[in-house]
């Protein structure tokens, strides 16, 4: 019997406006395949055109998530779902509908074409064979975090700094931080989180992960060489610890590792 297919690829690696204005990497957000049900979190710009260069063909997509309504994280959502035919949207309640002085990002005309749920903290939601975890996320404007659980367990606590108590959100297989701070760089409050956040909510974590990705990166982190980063948290927190790459693929079954190639 053929194993069945559980891998997760990254359609961006940049985060920040001026790294996805710029595409210096770029902000497709993330696909993940597993147990037979397909999802991207947060499609930024690219990430339509990248998932089908490299034949992940989005028409059968089950559905989207979204942490929040920042451009290089939902840009490309609309696009997205106008291919699918009712596909699950889990998004923060912001994406969905005027409050707060924010605007939403998902149109009505997509949200009435699909199966939505208000991502609302601590809250459970079903997507086909997958069960999706909310969690706090202490961003500057609203935003969540995700644990996605089927036979493997996924986390991403999307934007923010750590705060207390983040790491009971987060035993899991893998763990995808998004840091835009350098090691020895203090992050702004409720902004993005850095290195030393990191290690610290690593640390903190009673079931460790078997691997934690390092991606959303700031040009602050590029020119501090994410290599360097990533080694750093490794060396830290003691798990193995690696830099995303624009279309790398992690085999969710066994954590290799191979990079796509976009050329048709």
């Amino acid at each position: 019997m053929k194993k069945e297919s559980n891998r997760l690829v990254f359609l961006g690696t940049g985060g920040g406006k001026n790294v996805m204005f710029t595409q210096f990497r770029k902000t497709g957000g993330i696909f993940i395949e597993l147990d037979g049900t397909k999802l991207i979190i947060d499609p930024g710009p690219g990430s339509l055109v990248y998932s089908q260069k490299l034949k992940l063909n989005p028409r059968k997509l089950d559905g989207l998530l979204l942490s929040h309504l920042h451009p290089d994280h939902s840009t490309d959502a609309n696009a997205l779902l106008d291919g699918l035919k009712n596909p699950v949207l889990i998004a923060e309640e912001h994406c969905l509908k005027p409050k707060d002085a924010y605007y939403p990002c998902i149109s009505k005309y997509q949200q009435e074409n699909s199966i939505v749920h208000t991502a609302k903290i601590n809250k459970k939601i079903e997507m086909k064979n997958l069960n999706i975890m909310v969690n706090r996320a202490d961003h500057y404007v609203p935003c969540v975090g995700f644990k996605i659980i089927g036979s493997k367990i996924i986390g991403y606590p999307a934007d923010g700094t750590y705060y207390n108590g983040q790491e009971k959100n987060y035993d899991c297989d893998l763990l995808i931080l998004n840091i835009l701070v350098p090691k020895g760089e203090a992050s702004m409050p409720n902004k993005h989180m850095s290195v030393d956040e990191a290690i610290r909510l690593i640390k903190r974590i009673k079931k460790k992960p078997k691997l934690v990705v390092i991606q959303h990166f700031s040009f602050w982190m590029i020119r501090a060489n994410v290599w360097i980063q990533a080694k750093a948290i490794q060396e830290a927190a003691g798990i193995k610890t690696i830099p995303a790459d624009d279309f790398m693929e992690i085999d969710l079954n066994n954590l290799s590792i191979k990079k796509l190639s976009d050329k048709r």
